[in-house]
């Protein structure tokens, strides 16, 4: 990890040409327990009681990013985002981008198309 965040500072900063390609880092801001593959073993009802541990996470990610000068996407879930909205304006106050990455993970290909319009 340290090579590529090493790799987008280079050029970031324009110096160093590691290669004609334009490298991009990206961040999903979930739970352990919202996601897709925990569907079923973790209920959406429980979500509300389980300790949210994304805050800290994503807190270490960014100050090394802010220390390699790297800067990336985050994509936040809804649900998550709702709960930690410190978050999301720290995330975007240290110079990255927000973007939403659904309420929760809900597969579009399952979504009746009334399901989808909602």
């Amino acid at each position: 990890m340290l090579k590529l965040l090493s790799a987008g500072r280079a050029l970031a900063s324009g110096q160093g040409k590691l290669s004609s390609r334009k490298n991009a880092m990206t961040v999903d801001v979930e739970e352990y327990f919202t996601v897709q593959n925990l569907d079923g073993v973790v209920s959406r009802d429980a979500w509300p009681a389980q300790p949210l541990r994304s805050d800290t996470q994503t807190r270490r990610l960014l100050d090394l990013f802010d220390h390699h000068g790297v800067k990336a996407t985050f994509f936040v879930l809804g649900w998550v985002g709702e709960r930690l909205p410190e978050l999301v304006k720290e995330i975007h106050a240290r110079g990255h981008e927000v973007a939403a990455h659904s309420y929760w993970h809900r597969l579009v290909f399952d979504m009746t198309p009334e399901q989808f319009r909602e």
